[in-house]
């Protein structure tokens, strides 16, 4: 059993101005496309991403309205007729599920098309020149793209027999689908938008093709052998298994947020968790982790925290949400919704450590001010529309895992990187030119590689993590997973 580090926030400054769905589906029957073999073999689907080097995007959605694929002979199948919306930043780091044992023909399949509805996004210009119409130090939408389909070809065509269980990662880079020539552009059509992997990932559990992990919503069903979560933002609905290795946290014992006892006694329909699962090829889920956020679920928002010029009050870019009530206000909030933050009286933090509460019960406080590029969540205590506009007032800060990639600096358990994205090196001067991110053996995922000293992890690599980004503490970043794309 696990507890949560409760740590206060002592203060809220402002730092400088600013201008998926799982179960077993079958979208297809008996050799109904024709992949020029008998019988059928199952495929599950994830999606993930790389990073954008040249523009800061907070947040960006991908809607996937549709996926099949191309068999050598006959008509394309499909795999998935879901809409989904994805939010792609977060995914640097981790997968999402776009298709649960999928049943196709089977037979020999050369390419995918994913069939997207239009995108959107957030980015904040970083740079000392304007980006287009977005101007210096501005926070601005992303061109919206039109719906379309993108269709791409496997490295090696993709052979599948009857009775298989197969994984197929998609892989979608955000530096290749957003660029920064003559102001910001996006576009589907570019080359390398989309590539396939079939082959798992270094790191991943035995017998897992991939990882779902930090899926945040409410409980709609849970027994002793089995947990059902929807997504207050994707509504998406992840149901896995419940075994005798899954990992409870349980939320902090005092203060602002709703308690219990212990984990997983204080479980129920209606309480707001983070599910961690692994994904096995024939599309079963088995919860690794379950983390208790609030044992009762209560108005809440979270995102990505940037400054304003505002004094006490920052932005914060929407990436999940739970509306117990009826504000209409947190209602209309979507994925890459901003919003005005500010705190209500004495305001109190806590530090949502997951899988690292073990080794962070020795951090003696979350008491600097909140900093851009930190994943903040907030129990709301009011929310309104004015003009534009969407002010939000919390008591209750959950520091949560921010998504960064970078470039390794120097190797080690404790490793050092470069080339973070240029908003969180420039609005937070007190952040070192090579912070450091600390990792934690048996407590830190590695996905990509098997540990710190695996050659692909290297000075000059580029490197992703999930990690509780600390101000004025080092190591500034808490590794809880560090990926190598």
């Amino acid at each position: 059993m696990r507890s949560k580090s409760l740590l206060a926030l002592l203060a809220l400054v402002v730092a400088l101005p600013l201008t998926s769905c799982s179960g077993v589906k079958t979208p297809c029957t008996t050799n109904c496309g024709g992949g020029g073999g008998t019988g059928n073999a199952t495929v599950s689907m994830t999606i993930y991403a790389s990073e954008s080097s040249s523009v800061n995007v907070l947040s960006m959605t991908l809607p996937v309205i549709g996926v099949s694929l191309t068999p050598t002979t006959g008509s394309p199948v499909a795999v998935s007729s879901t809409t989904t919306n994805f939010e792609m930043t977060r995914l640097q780091t981790d997968s999402s599920l776009v298709e649960a044992g999928a049943t196709v023909p089977a037979g020999t399949y050369t390419a995918i098309s994913v069939t997207l509805a239009g995108s959107s996004g957030i980015f904040i210009n970083a740079t000392n020149a304007a980006m287009g119409t977005c101007g210096v130090g501005a926070v601005c939408n992303l061109p919206a793209s039109a719906a379309t389909t993108v269709t791409f070809t496997f490295a090696t065509p993709l052979a599948l027999v009857a009775n298989q269980s197969q994984w197929i990662g998609l892989n979608f880079n955000l530096n290749n689908a957003i660029t920064n020539t003559n102001g910001v552009s996006v576009s589907f059509s570019n080359t390398g938008v989309f590539t396939a992997a079939t082959t798992t990932r270094t790191g991943l559990p035995t017998g897992s093709v991939d990882a779902i992990e930090d899926f945040v919503g409410v409980v709609t069903a849970f027994t002793s052998n089995s947990i059902s979560v929807k997504s207050g933002i994707s509504e998406q609905t992840l149901t896995a298994t419940i075994n005798g290795n899954t990992v409870y946290d349980a939320p902090s014992t005092s203060l602002g947020y709703t308690q219990c006892a212990l984990a997983p006694s204080c479980i129920k329909v209606g309480s707001t968790v983070s599910v961690d699962a692994a994904l096995a090829a024939v599309g079963t889920l088995t919860a690794t982790e379950v983390d208790v956020l609030d044992a009762t679920s209560v108005d809440e928002v979270e995102g990505v925290v940037y400054p304003t010029a505002t004094a006490g009050t920052f932005g914060l870019i929407v990436s999940d949400k739970v509306v117990t009530s009826s504000n209409v206000a947190l209602t209309a909030l979507t994925i890459g919704s901003p919003i005005f933050l500010t705190a209500g009286t004495n305001p109190i933090g806590y530090i949502d450590t997951k899988t690292l509460s073990i080794p962070l019960n020795t951090i003696t406080g979350f008491t600097s001010n909140l900093v851009a590029g930190q994943q903040v969540r907030v129990q709301v205590s009011s929310a309104a529309v004015v003009g534009t506009a969407t002010n939000v007032t919390a008591n209750n800060f959950l520091l949560r895992f921010s998504r960064l990639t970078a470039t390794v600096a120097t190797t080690g358990t404790i490793f050092t990187v470069t080339n973070l994205p240029a908003y969180i090196t420039l609005l937070n001067t007190s952040l070192p030119p090579t912070p450091q991110v600390a990792t934690y053996l048996n407590y830190t995922i590695f996905d990509g590689l098997s540990n710190t000293t695996d050659p692909v992890f290297v000075a000059g690599s580029t490197v992703s993590v999930r990690a509780l980004y600390l101000n004025n503490v080092a190591p500034a970043f808490q590794a809880a997973k560090v990926r190598v794309p």
